[in-house]
């Protein structure tokens, strides 16, 4: 597939590029990346481009579709949402946000947009029928995402994932295309 453009009221989604470099290795370097999300450390150039070269390859072999964040009339890169994994009409969406972004609603607008768009039926969208999301169990900032892009959560999985060589928590949830996404559901406290 070409690679999509999408746009909200205040951002548009596109896939990151070679001019996106140096944005890519500065969200890669923050330490709430790190903290959560199993990008290389340590992340620079060489990491940033084999990431930039993963993008194009995913849109063109149709398995990945990876989305930067600008704000509209801002070329600048604030981050990625994306979706990845695709089995049987489901996959698993992504994403992470450099601190400039952060605070202001971005990755939950662009995220809702990227579902909207996944849901949607061929050839305007992906038609899928299920997106889920899975995050270390201390990421409260990505939770709070989750549940206001309509993810309803489906469990904890206990010890389940090596991050920075320590075993954690997985939190796992999903949102069907049918769901009501605009109320968000009840979810345990990180």
């Amino acid at each position: 597939m070409h690679p999509v453009t999408l746009r909200t009221d205040r951002l548009v989604l596109s896939a990151p590029g070679p001019a996106d470099v140096e944005a890519v290795v500065a969200y890669a370097n923050d330490p709430d990346v790190i903290a959560f999300t199993p990008v290389p450390v340590p992340y620079g150039h060489a990491e940033a481009h084999r990431f930039l070269e993963q993008v194009d390859a995913g849109w063109r072999d149709d398995t990945r579709y990876d989305f930067g964040i600008r704000r509209a009339g801002d070329p600048r890169l604030l981050g990625t949402v994306g979706v990845f994994g695709f089995v049987d009409g489901a996959c698993e969406i992504g994403y992470a946000l450099h601190p400039h972004g952060r605070g202001q609603g971005l990755v939950t607008e662009a995220a809702a947009r990227v579902l909207e768009w996944a849901f949607a039926a061929p050839p305007t969208g992906l038609g899928l029928v299920r997106v889920q999301w899975r995050a270390l169990g201390t990421n409260a900032a990505s939770v709070a995402t989750a549940r206001r892009i309509g993810m309803r959560f489906e469990g904890r999985s206990r010890s389940a994932v090596v991050h920075r060589g320590v075993r954690r928590d997985q939190l796992l949830a999903a949102v069907l295309r049918d769901d009501d996404r605009s109320t968000p559901t009840d979810w345990p406290t990180p």
